[in-house]
């Protein structure tokens, strides 16, 4: 279940009212590497396994979307009643795997990366974006508007992050709905990497703003543009200028572009 109902008061009129609303879902996913190595995410229990595969590879745990051997995802429940997921999943162990053991780590869904180690893991590995796809500007103002139709998680509780895949002639391929930016970034990446879709001709879209660790997990997933709704932070924008990532804000028509404007059709002529 990605929502639920819960009884609210609203104050309107002069009067204290009951209603109904509908909240999304946050549920812990516990994902176990190797039966050795335990990660928990709170994520809202949509493409679950999506979640774990992109996560893995745009933070590092995996450097080939091969080397995640098995992934056994199921819902569960404490002793005490919460339900949870969990992710039992088994790697090969080679060469490109950037982590050690790991007994244990936590992210929120209101964070991504929790410190500086982590950070330091995301960026091992990383190289410069080098597609040379072109994009056009008329197309992503159109962007804003079509994203409606994919967020039904946000149409029912107003409370949902997207992260929404097009083409350069603005067709959408696919896209992810949680209650954290960085889960949803992870699971359109981990729909690509299961699906084989290519990434280096297409816009990753998302409905937040871009912060250093989305514009990582971006370049990890080869987008050659990242497209947010709202301001980026200054890390995140040096970020893409270093990894050769075009960034574009199309935060309420403004239509800012902070880095390798060369991709775009109308900065050429």
């Amino acid at each position: 279940m990605q929502s639920r109902p819960v009884r609210s008061l609203t104050y309107s009129g002069g009067k204290v009212l009951s209603v109904k609303e509908t909240l999304i879902e946050e549920v812990p996913l516990e994902i176990i590497i190797n039966k050795t190595q335990r990660i928990l995410i709170m994520h809202t229990p949509l493409m679950s396994k999506e979640l774990v595969h992109g996560f893995l590879y745009t933070d590092g745990y995996v450097s080939d979307i091969g080397e995640i051997m098995s992934c056994h995802v199921q819902t569960r429940r404490h002793p005490h009643g919460e339900a949870f997921v969990e992710a039992i999943v088994t790697t090969s162990v080679t060469p490109g795997n950037t982590r050690g053991p790991i007994p244990e780590r936590i992210s929120y869904s209101s964070c991504g990366i929790c410190g500086r180690e982590e950070l330091e893991e995301m960026r091992r590995g990383l190289g410069r974006i080098k597609s040379r796809q072109c994009f056009s500007m008329a197309v992503l103002e159109e962007i804003p508007d079509k994203m409606r139709d994919y967020q039904p998680l946000y149409t029912s509780t107003k409370a949902a992050h997207a992260a929404l895949l097009f083409d350069a002639q603005g067709n959408f391929i696919t896209g992810a709905e949680d209650v954290g930016r960085h889960n949803a970034i992870d699971k359109a990446i981990g729909f690509c990497l299961l699906n084989k879709i290519p990434t280096a001709d297409k816009v990753i879209v998302s409905s937040g703003r871009a912060s250093l660790e989305m514009i990582l997990k971006a370049v990890r997933g080869g987008f050659p543009l990242f497209v947010a709704m709202s301001r980026p932070t200054a890390r995140a924008v040096e970020a893409a200028k270093f990894y050769n990532l075009t960034l574009v804000d199309l935060a309420r028509g403004t239509n800012r572009i902070y880095s390798h404007a060369r991709r775009l059709a109308e900065y050429q002529k």
